[in-house]
């Protein structure tokens, strides 16, 4: 009996504030360390690779200039079939000297970049590109002095003297001017200068890269 009264007065007596409230802060303090301790048992959210809409934006990335300059020789023919043979007599021409120069850009097209292979534990990617390519390959035909092309010597031979008219001329000029133009793009499609138009982008993109915490390798398209 002694004891049920005691059980009974100590359920009947009011709690102290003060006793609340420390059993409001433990139970608090309970819940907060639980939420911590999940947290930190969950894994981190993998970090994804840079996005590659900077670099969709950049459009082309030149990586090289080529300076042009030859000289393109060659005579333009005036000649006449001999009638019922594969013969042609050569009559003449137009012998022509052209000191060409020009330049072009050389660069890989960004928009076509993509990712063949990441590894966000690593922070690793393997970022593919489309070999770089000649752009604006042109002849210069500004004056001389500032770097045009110019025609050191354009002359007739032969027959070409005694024929009026300009015609075989104009064609022998306008010919020159086409093997230039198709010389420097060749010049600009080289192998060494496509080598080192993809050394370069490399040299630019891999320290972009670098500076958001990933290290990628460059794979160029064929």
């Amino acid at each position: 009996m002694e004891h049920s009264a005691i059980a009974a007065s100590v359920a009947a007596s009011p709690r102290k504030p003060w006793a609340l409230a420390i059993g409001s802060a433990l139970l608090g303090a309970a819940l907060a360390g639980g939420g911590l301790w999940w947290a930190l048992r969950q894994p981190a959210a993998p970090i994804p690779p840079p996005a590659l809409l900077a670099l969709e934006d950049m459009g082309h990335l030149v990586s090289v200039k080529v300076r042009y300059a030859n000289v393109i020789e060659f005579t333009q023919q005036i000649t006449q079939g001999i009638p019922w043979t594969q013969w042609e007599l050569k009559l003449g021409g137009t012998q022509v000297l052209l000191v060409a120069r020009g330049d072009c850009l050389v660069g890989a097209d960004m928009r076509q970049a993509r990712y063949e292979a990441v590894d966000t534990a690593a922070r690793t990617a393997v970022l593919r590109l489309p070999a770089p390519i000649a752009l604006s390959a042109r002849v210069h035909h500004g004056p001389r002095d500032q770097g045009g092309s110019y025609f050191y010597a354009v002359q007739g031979t032969g027959i070409e003297l005694l024929i009026p008219g300009s015609a075989n001329r104009t064609q022998a000029i306008d010919t020159a001017l086409q093997r230039a133009q198709q010389d420097v793009e060749r010049t600009c499609q080289a192998s060494s200068t496509v080598a080192t138009a993809k050394e370069n982008a490399e040299a630019v993109l891999k320290p972009l890269f670098a500076a958001t915490g990933w290290a990628v390798q460059v794979q160029w398209q064929p």
